[in-house]
């Protein structure tokens, strides 16, 4: 055990000669610097922290001190649960310091610049801990804890857009407060203008809020970014049909039936836009479709009444047949028989369904 804290202690002075080759101590100082990483390397943190700590009293950018009291804290965040943002948040603040004081050196050397590796790595960690503590809160249902760890991670790395996000969640859903939701997300979408999550997601708040109008401006952006995403085609289809702009939802919806032909639901939304126009003949085409797909009461009356209005009576045969066939108890496709029978001149068929009808309940 002594040959391994002698050797540990050798690794630790040879640290402390980098140190001070770059960083100059008072004689003080090097004194309290050398203890530390004595007492750093025999694992006696409480002594550590103590000397690394007068060290920095007196020399507050000194590098290796900032690392090992950064290390310190990570330690501490992930053995004392109840304190973990606190200590992360300091490991975070002094690793970023750290790192800092390293980049402004002169002619890195590669163990420099493998250190400044492995502190960017830890510094993640200790973000990363600080914001999963306010994930936890959250779904424990501590809300204004939750917000406030938020926040402090959004000050911590205002790089990172997760901390924003759940914000825009809690200010939406349990504060109830659209306005400043509103502002995260135009805040996102500010400084990264061409992020499509970020489009959709501001999209989709619009629309939620019924203003379909600026949720149709998010949805064109975000097709311009990808034109082959079927949910934001439909997306912005069904804002066009809130604005009662039906060519426009129509356009939107036909582009991403072109992707997928077979999908039902934008099949059954290009049917509605088109009952909506008052387009018979597209009306009948989406149908027909439909109805090869799935069988549906509204389907088949849908269809049997707009191919009696444009008179096709051959095809008001041949789908009533088919909705007869899917439900014989039902009136309504034996009387459509009958009438296409009676306007096509064929008796034979009309006296037929004439007969199914009459023992008919």
């Amino acid at each position: 055990m002594r040959k391994l804290i002698f050797i540990l202690i050798a690794i630790t002075l040879a640290l402390g000669a980098c140190s001070t080759a770059r960083q100059k101590l008072t004689p003080q100082g090097n004194v309290n610097f050398k203890t530390a990483q004595v007492y750093y390397a025999q694992q006696n943190v409480e002594k550590a922290e103590e000397f690394y700590l007068k060290v920095l009293t007196d020399n507050p950018d000194h590098a290796i001190s900032m690392r090992r009291m950064a290390d310190i804290n990570l330690h501490k965040g992930e053995k004392i649960p109840d304190k973990t943002v606190e200590y992360n948040k300091e490991a975070f603040r002094l690793y970023d310091a750290a790192i800092k004081t390293y980049e402004s050196w002169d002619a890195l050397t590669d163990e420099e610049k493998m250190d400044i590796r492995d502190m960017t790595r830890r510094k993640d960690s200790a973000w990363v801990r600080v914001f999963s503590a306010g994930e936890k809160a959250y779904t424990a249902g501590n809300t204004q804890e939750a917000k406030d760890i938020f926040e402090l991670a959004g000050t911590l790395d205002p790089e990172r857009p997760q901390p924003q996000i759940r914000l825009k969640d809690i200010y939406l859903k349990d504060l109830e407060d659209p306005t400043r939701a509103e502002a995260i997300l135009l805040q996102l979408v500010q400084k990264d203008p061409e992020n499509l999550p970020y489009l959709l997601e501001t999209g989709a708040f619009y629309f939620n809020q019924e203003n379909y109008n600026e949720a149709a401006k998010f949805f064109e952006r975000a097709k311009v970014i990808a034109p082959t995403d079927i949910d934001n085609l439909q997306n912005l289809s069904y804002a066009y049909f809130e604005l009662k702009d039906y060519d426009k939802a129509m356009t939107a919806t036909q582009l991403a039936l072109a992707l997928e032909p077979n999908n039902i639901d934008i099949l059954d939304n290009a049917k509605n836009i088109a009952l909506v126009k008052g387009d018979k003949q597209l009306s009948i085409t989406y149908l027909e479709q439909l109805i090869e797909r799935r069988s549906m009461e509204q389907d088949f009356a849908d269809i049997t009444m707009k191919l009696n209005e444009v008179e096709d009576y051959a095809k008001l045969i041949t789908y009533a047949r088919k909705w007869h066939e899917w439900d014989d108890t039902n009136k309504y496709p034996v009387q459509y028989l009958i009438l296409a029978a009676q306007k096509l001149g064929d008796d034979a068929l009309m006296k037929t369904y004439q007969d199914i009808l009459k023992v008919m309940p």
